[in-house]
């Protein structure tokens, strides 16, 4: 069986500006896994082991739900990490709180269930994942370090649309590791 999850794909533009930021990062911060440009994305669901037959019935009940979605705005924020502040096991940025994201989120996560999916047990912090897996442990990420990532982040795009939801198939030998198998337009 193979990996899958939901999620929203980050915009051309939003994409190139991280991929760009990320050769600055890569010498400040000792990460074993960077996401590549085409992988920049927002997950809503993380799925893991699919079977085939529950893919099907995954696929015509998001078609339905999407279809009653506007395309919407979403706004990013802020750098963050998951995990130990000294040796984060992930680098992402933010997603602002935005109603609409939410409410899909929790339909999305509704469908999953109806099919047989496990929720996911943490809160669900909508985020893009820049970097992960921290891959030297004699090294800490200090407040200094921290503070001057913060200082020097180059202006970024803050806005982007929302006008589908895909399905993704996980590669982890690729690059890039995401694979649409299907996307689900807004309406």
């Amino acid at each position: 069986m193979s990996h899958y999850f939901i999620g929203i794909q980050v915009k051309p533009e939003l994409a190139k500006q991280l991929s760009e930021w990320q050769i600055n990062l890569k010498n400040q911060l000792p990460y074993k896994q960077w996401a590549s440009r085409p992988d920049f994305h927002i997950t809503l669901v993380f799925l893991g082991d699919v079977d085939e037959k529950l893919l099907h019935a995954l696929q015509s009940k998001l078609s339905s739900a999407t279809a009653a979605y506007s395309v919407f705005d979403i706004k990013r924020t802020a750098l963050g990490t998951f995990g130990n502040q000294q040796q984060p096991r992930v680098l992402w940025m933010g997603i602002e709180n935005n109603p609409i994201l939410n409410q899909l989120q929790k339909q999305v996560v509704q469908i999953c269930e109806s099919i047989g999916y496990n929720r996911e047990k943490r809160a669900y912090t909508s985020h893009i994942t820049i970097a992960k897996k921290w891959a030297n442990h004699d090294n800490f990420l200090t407040e200094k370090i921290w503070n001057d990532i913060l200082d020097n982040t180059p202006d970024l795009d803050d806005i982007f649309k929302v006008d589908a939801i895909h399905l993704y198939k996980v590669h982890p030998a690729s690059n890039p590791k995401y694979e649409i198998v299907q996307s689900f337009p807004l309406s």
